[in-house]
């Protein structure tokens, strides 16, 4: 089955195609600010530079964040109207953080946490588990003023993963005690969901409307 992928990501887009759990080619389009007319085009051009075009796949996986309002609700309405205008068209919301969170190759049971740039001086933390060896939101967010980031993860120590646009800012809170990885979302993390295709475009994680500016 051939399954897209579209994740909004700090200050980008990130498209991949998979044929099952075969990558096909990904991409990620560079945004700017407020501005996202180019998107449909961005899709277009990256399926067919994988051999596809936008009626050749049926199934899609949008990442709901954590993220700005304004960049999910752009991706997930995108797919909205995609959806409307073919009713073979499926598609379901899964965070992004956890493509992220893949990389921290969680133990079952484990706990591990995304964090973001807040931009007012905090951290964004969205908490993710491995359970029943699936990964998953644990449900515990949290805005950390900056100035307490260090002493926060040093008290609560899991496994922490962050974007690299951020990484440099989350950092400097942070400092070199707490061990931060910063890596290449793993997009497959968006095929290994088993949530249903609901078409349901309001399954989106803000923690804090602006995170990762479109």
């Amino acid at each position: 089955m051939l399954h897209g992928v579209l994740d909004p990501q700090p200050g980008q887009l990130a498209f991949a195609l998979f044929d099952g759990n075969k990558l096909l080619g990904k991409k990620v389009c560079i945004m700017q600010p407020r501005d996202a007319s180019n998107l449909p085009l961005f899709v277009e051009e990256s399926l067919a530079e994988c051999g596809y075009s936008l009626q050749d796949v049926h199934h899609w996986t949008f990442g709901a964040g954590p993220g700005s309002f304004t960049f999910l609700r752009v991706v997930s309405a995108l797919g909205a109207g995609w959806a409307a205008a073919n009713v073979d068209f499926h598609f379901r919301c899964v965070p992004g953080a956890l493509a992220m969170a893949k990389n921290l190759d969680l133990s079952e049971g484990e706990r591990g946490g995304v964090i973001y740039d807040g931009r007012n001086k905090e951290i964004l933390f969205f908490g993710v588990e491995k359970r029943n060896g699936e990964l998953l939101a644990s449900g515990e967010n949290r805005i950390i003023p900056g100035s307490d980031g260090a002493k926060f993860f040093a008290e609560h120590k899991i496994k922490l993963a962050a974007f690299a646009k951020d990484s440099a800012v989350l950092r400097g809170y942070l400092g070199e005690e707490i061990d931060l990885l910063v890596e290449e979302a793993d997009l497959s993390a968006f095929i290994e969901s088993r949530d249903a295709f609901d078409n349901d475009a309001d399954k989106m994680n803000y923690i804090r409307p602006a995170v990762a500016g479109a």
